[in-house]
């Protein structure tokens, strides 16, 4: 008899233990998941990114000649070239950010491709927010190029890549039809970055005076919410530069992609800024939260959507979604981990540091955030199922 008390001692907290566990597992799968596949990638992966990286010389006043060039490895393009720098961005809700991307970028491009939906990459209903607030972009009328891309709810089997997919299939469209009505010795240079990842006025500078190739990634010093919280570790690369290759019949180059993934292993150092979940308003938190390709990293949580919580973790620099960072080695992940404010508006997009008033949020020290949000999702149209395939 005391053995058999001994045992259910023994048992019933090892069943509370198991159904602990299976309890956590249920509501929590997603997250742990992330946690132990997040602690562990130092040990089975490698940042995948370009390897061969290209030292950037700049200081204010440099000229863009001959000497800039060699600099880099490159030769300075003949007099007569005909070069056209094209920024492509699919449009979200960064208002704030394509107006900072408009006024750093004018000098040196000579055409804004925008390519704006009324839903998100998830198939939910979404503000079509330059639409509503072009006159905000008046400077800028005589450059831009719009194109509305009608959006849909997603069909079993779709997901937000697939939708991503349709969407940069769009914009290639669209660029390819500009391009083709360029003269034929013109070069189109096409910046593809998504419209948080900012290169700096100089470095297209740069690239439109010096042949530096056929593609070039450019990275970019990566912050955090605003340009209070800097991250250290492997820089942000995927934003790149193209020459734009028209697509043609027989032998040749292949046809010039809209994407947004590894097009060569080499690419530019310290080339501009990559400024993530950098809004004004909590309600655009949330709603890049649901509606962005890696929406599943909710794990069906619906507190991380806690406008309070998401506040409080804008002025910590902590990971909106309570994830371990991405990182390719324990230094990095400990430094990502525990990163310090910045006091420092050096370096910065220019145009945010003569209208600091307006976007004192995007400075240090800034870091509460307004409620309101100028979001009309909810008087929206439902959304039709998508178009037909073109022939």
């Amino acid at each position: 008899m005391p053995l058999l008390r001994r045992h259910r001692l023994f048992l019933i907290p090892a069943v509370l233990f198991v159904l602990s566990l299976v309890y956590l597992w249920s509501q929590y799968h997603y997250q742990i998941h992330n946690a132990l596949s997040y602690a562990t990638r130092p040990l089975w992966d490698h940042a995948d990114g370009p390897t061969d990286i290209i030292p950037h010389y700049f200081v204010d006043g440099m000229s863009m000649d001959e000497r800039a060039c060699s600099l880099h490895g490159w030769q300075l393009r003949p007099a007569a070239a005909q070069v056209h720098v094209l920024d492509a961005v699919l449009m979200s809700s960064e208002l704030d950010l394509l107006e900072v991307r408009l006024n750093e970028l004018d000098t040196v491009v000579d055409r804004f491709f925008i390519v704006e939906s009324n839903a998100t990459f998830t198939g939910l209903p979404k503000e079509t927010y330059f639409a509503f607030n072009r006159e905000r972009f008046a400077k800028f009328e005589h450059k831009i190029e719009y194109h509305f891309f009608p959006g849909y709810p997603l069909e079993p089997g779709q997901d937000a890549w697939h939708t991503e997919s349709d969407t940069r299939d769009f914009m290639t469209r669209h660029l390819t039809a500009y391009v083709a009505t360029l003269p034929a010795t013109a070069h189109a240079l096409v910046v593809m970055a998504d419209i948080d990842e900012l290169p700096a006025a100089h470095t297209l500078a740069l690239l439109r005076a010096c042949d530096f190739g056929a593609v070039l990634h450019l990275q970019l010093r990566s912050y955090l919410y605003s340009f209070e919280w800097a991250l250290g570790g492997t820089p942000s690369w995927r934003a790149s530069v193209h020459r734009f290759v028209l697509p043609r019949r027989g032998a040749g180059a292949p046809a010039t992609y809209y994407r947004h993934s590894l097009s060569t292993s080499t690419a530019l150092a310290d080339a501009g800024w990559h400024c993530s979940y950098c809004f004004r308003t909590l309600p655009e938190y949330t709603a890049k939260m649901r509606g962005f390709s890696h929406a599943d990293r909710i794990g069906g949580d619906l507190r991380l959507l806690d406008e309070r919580r998401i506040q409080k973790v804008i002025c910590k620099g902590a990971d909106i979604f309570g994830m371990l960072p991405e990182a390719y080695s324990y230094g990095e992940l400990l430094a990502q981990m525990y990163i310090q404010p910045s006091r420092s508006a050096v370096h910065i997009p220019r145009f945010i540091v003569e209208n600091a008033e307006r976007f004192r949020f995007l400075l240090p020290g800034g870091c509460i955030r307004e409620g309101r949000s100028h979001d009309r999702s909810h008087r929206l149209k439902p959304l039709l199922p998508p178009p037909p395939p073109e022939p």
